[in-house]
């Protein structure tokens, strides 16, 4: 064989040698390639199905606004014990009555009664229809003030003070049965307002 043809034949293996190494390097990189384009596609669907699993977030409600509790009346004394000042007015009321006979009475026109123990008064009764009411009226005072009031016709009521304000208005339909009766502490009404007017208007008209 000649010289010049073995050397052919070298380069020519080799040249398909090289050739051959260069396909099968690319053909390598195509399949890791596409390896990697399958594994992301999966791990992108395991994301977006666990996603998909996620509860709905739930977005934050606002907390309902309580509403206030409503009490009787509107009152500058809100935790004022209105019991307790009526068991004293009445204390002071049973105290009267029962030394209405050792104090001095001055009768007035219209057979008005006062009793003063010395110069303080502490009651004042007032017969029905005196002055144009139609109720027997009976005023007791405390240091000059007035403190309570008693008006009785068929019907009675009976009114409290404190410093010159109406605190319980107490009313019953049968002035026979005063048990049966209802309090108003404190209340903010047309009625309450006008009874405060008449009874502190004609129960004050007697201090001097």
């Amino acid at each position: 064989m000649k010289k010049g043809t073995v050397i052919g034949i070298v380069i020519g293996l080799i040249a398909a040698l090289i050739i051959g190494g260069v396909f099968g390097v690319m053909a390598m990189r195509i399949y890791m390639l596409e390896d990697d384009l399958a594994e992301q596609t999966t791990v992108q669907e395991q994301t977006q199905s666990q996603e998909g699993e996620k509860p709905a977030v739930q977005q934050p409600t606002a907390p309902q606004p309580q509403q206030p509790q409503v009490q009787e009346g509107d009152s500058e004394y809100p935790a004022f014990d209105v019991e307790s000042e009526v068991s004293r007015i009445r204390a002071i009321y049973n105290d009267t009555v029962a030394n209405m006979d050792r104090w001095s009475v001055v009768v007035e026109q219209e057979g008005i009664n006062m009793y003063y123990n010395e110069w303080d008064l502490k009651c004042v009764i007032v017969p029905r229809g005196a002055w144009g009411i139609d109720y027997s009226r009976y005023y007791y005072y405390e240091n000059q003030e007035l403190i309570f009031a008693y008006y009785e016709a068929q019907d009675a009521h009976r009114f409290y003070f404190y410093e010159g304000e109406l605190m319980r208005w107490r009313y019953t339909p049968n002035a026979q049965d005063a048990q049966n009766a209802t309090n108003y502490d404190w209340a903010n009404t047309a009625e309450f307002n006008q009874w405060e007017a008449i009874v502190r208007n004609e129960g004050n008209a007697f201090v001097y």
